[in-house]
């Protein structure tokens, strides 16, 4: 169906670089302040497009709550209309079943994207607009996040202070804004979901791989329709609703063989530097199938019949085990076998990470081809 004449398109950008965008053709701003915490201090400052986007660290010793905090600046465009006037397209929203939504605003993208490159957890703590002629007018919300234990006893990268710098954050900002917009919520959910599945270290391990799971799920979008099911939908007789239905059926039939199909794909060079041995003990290109099965198994075990998973501590003394020493265990009663075992929490949102880059970076490079 046609669009309406004057009406204008839905906006599928990221809220940050919309905000971004605008502010180049505004003639004047407003501020959203945020206040972030993160158990490790990540040091670094982000001065982004001229001042739009900007981060660092303002303490430098954990406060009582345990935490190091930064302030986010995000400067937005002034959005009025002078009394009398239409309202300009820019205020209109355009809604679809499938529309862009990301209910922590364009903070909270942020938030997720700085969690995701820089491997460390932050917590959105506060936000604070600040508007009017002279910034007078201000409306804050605060937050108090779920938090339980941390450090190296839970996770060997997450807690580890030394390893990243919030600068990284620009050129991820950069290769986001040059990849086309459709997928430009695809990559702000799986990194929400990362973000989210890390800050669960500590507090509900079993989340942890749900949601990294979710991640690759959201990243990898939905699968073209194969010939099985291509051949079902052919039939007539079917209506709106049933074959709705069916199209669902058979998306979650594939899914759990994408979901493999997309780590072994996107995890290439993520195992170079690795240990290899012990043998059971180590995920390796060779196991990385059987392995990524256990664990989509477990998610859905999980979640559709509420079955404890087979989880790998951290090993102190080994600090470079991917999984548990078992080759199997009985709990109580329930006896698991070891192609059940799931490597250890750190090992595996290491493994995500890169491959939710290694698709950005796919976008990336599939945006530069199709310019002419």
């Amino acid at each position: 169906m046609a669009k309406a004449k004057g009406v204008p398109e839905a906006d599928n950008r990221m809220l940050w670089l919309r905000e971004i965008d605008a502010l180049a053709l505004a003639a004047s701003s407003h501020t959203i302040e945020a206040e972030l915490g993160s158990e490790v201090l990540v040091p670094g400052l982000v001065d982004y497009a001229s001042g739009a986007v900007w981060l660092r660290p303002v303490t430098f010793t954990l406060d009582q709550a345990g935490l190091f905090k930064y302030v986010l600046r995000l400067r937005c465009a002034e959005r009025t209309v002078p009394e009398g006037e239409a309202v300009p397209s820019e205020f209109l929203r355009i809604g679809t079943s499938n529309g862009y939504v990301y209910p922590s605003g364009s903070a909270g993208e942020l938030v997720a994207l700085l969690s995701l490159v820089v491997q460390a957890r932050f917590y959105l703590l506060s936000v604070t607009m600040r508007h009017g002629p002279n910034g007078d007018g201000i409306h804050k919300t605060e937050w108090a996040p779920l938090r339980a234990g941390n450090g190296v006893h839970l996770d060997r990268v997450l807690f580890t202070a030394g390893h990243a710098n919030t600068t990284q954050l620009a050129p991820l900002l950069d290769r986001v804004r040059s990849i086309r917009s459709e997928h430009h919520l695809a990559v702000a959910v799986a990194a929400d979901h990362y973000a989210r599945a890390v800050r669960l270290v500590g507090v509900d391990e079993e989340m942890v791989f749900v949601r990294l799971v979710s991640a690759v799920e959201k990243i990898m979008g939905n699968h073209a329709e194969d010939a099985l099911s291509q051949k079902v939908l052919a039939h007539d007789g079917f209506t709106d609703e049933e074959r709705k239905a069916l199209k669902t059926t058979f998306q979650a039939r594939r899914s759990g063989a994408r979901f493999i199909e997309f780590l072994l794909k996107y995890s290439a060079g993520f195992f170079a530097g690795e240990a290899t041995e012990p043998a059971h003990t180590q995920v390796t290109p060779e196991n990385l199938k059987t392995v990524a099965r256990a664990i989509y198994n477990a998610r859905s075990g999980y979640l559709h019949s509420g079955d404890p998973m087979y989880l790998s501590p951290v090993n102190q003394v080994l600090p470079g085990w991917h999984m548990g020493a078992t080759v199997g265990q009985t709990w109580q009663d329930r006896s698991f076998s070891r192609a059940q075992k799931l490597p250890c929490a750190d090992f595996f949102h290491r493994l995500v990470r890169h491959c939710i880059l290694a698709r950005i970076d796919e976008m990336v490079a599939e945006a530069s081809s199709a310019i002419p």
